[in-house]
């Protein structure tokens, strides 16, 4: 891993285009805070370490933190919302989801919708997402969650009310759920994508290639949020000769941060998420992004042959 100090001061800001926000390049991914065993054995939330997490990525220039209802059986909004609110709420961003996936009656969709109010103690949420759209079966299950039930109707509301500062989506699935979404008469303040240099033109299974995403939102001038830039850890885990391969390029730095560079280079991303459960993975990406060092051409075309 590179070593040597993580600069306080340097971090890499993106202006939303439509409402002035600084967002840290780098967000925090709240999908894998640190585990300890309680007293009846079960797992829950190490929250002094979550707190240690949170008061160092802030101390270096994070502002983006963002989360669900889901995240971490459960447990996630809850310990984002303690750490967060021991400091100032105009210091961060924070983003989590309508995550409807069982019962998406209104009721239950606007009762989640509450809950996240309370367990991140907070009166408003900057960026706020249907979670994962684009699953099941396509257009009729994103009815089914958001449209049918008066769902999204309510979110606008919300917006025009100040309780949602900017209101979007992430996507998993089909494409054309993705173009779909794009279509409606609605403005997105931002949408979340997965996207890596794998997934970039090598997207397999249900993933999209992401240079037709992003294309999409960029020629829309609707900012960008990424997850997976890491593609599930594998970026970071690749063979010997890979791995032998980038470090003769750049013996310092992290094999990762080939890939956190590499989200970071295009100018329409707003922030690129990572899950940092340890410190060590926090302290690598601050190197990354205190200040991102984008991807030169050439830099480009030696990751396209890895």
């Amino acid at each position: 891993v590179a070593l040597g100090e993580v600069p306080t001061d340097k971090m890499t800001y993106r202006q939303h285009p439509t409402n002035g926000d600084k967002v840290s390049i780098l967000g925090y991914g709240c999908m894998r805070w640190p585990l300890k065993q309680g007293s009846d054995g079960k797992d829950q939330i190490d929250q002094e370490a979550v707190n240690r997490l949170v008061d160092y990525a802030i101390e270096h220039g994070v502002n983006y933190f963002d989360t669900s209802p889901v995240y971490v059986q459960g447990m996630s909004e809850k310990a984002t919302g303690i750490a967060l609110a021991r400091h100032p709420r105009n210091s961060y961003y924070l983003a989590t989801k309508l995550s409807n996936f069982q019962n998406y009656t209104r009721e239950n969709s606007l009762a989640m919708y509450r809950q996240s109010f309370r367990d991140l103690q907070t009166d408003y949420l900057d960026y706020y997402l249907l979670h994962s759209v684009g699953g099941g079966e396509g257009i009729k299950t994103f009815h089914d969650r958001y449209i049918d039930n008066g769902v999204l109707d309510f979110l606008l509301k919300e917006r025009e009310e100040g309780r949602i500062r900017n209101l979007g989506w992430s996507f998993h699935g089909s494409v054309e759920v993705f173009d779909y979404l794009l279509s409606l008469d609605v403005k997105w303040d931002f949408v979340q994508i997965q996207m890596n240099y794998v997934d970039w033109r090598h997207a397999s299974g249900r993933n999209v290639n992401a240079e037709y995403l992003y294309g999409e939102l960029a020629k829309r001038g609707i900012p960008a949020v990424i997850m997976e830039p890491l593609l599930g850890g594998r970026l970071s885990k690749l063979n010997d000769h890979l791995v032998a391969r980038l470090k003769q390029r750049r013996p310092e730095n992290s094999v990762a941060s080939w890939a956190f560079r590499f989200a970071g280079t295009y100018p329409n991303v707003l922030c690129v998420l990572s899950g940092m459960t340890y410190m060590e993975h926090l302290q690598d990406n601050l190197r990354t992004y205190c200040p991102l060092e984008p991807l030169t051409d050439e830099e480009m075309d030696f990751l396209e042959d890895t």
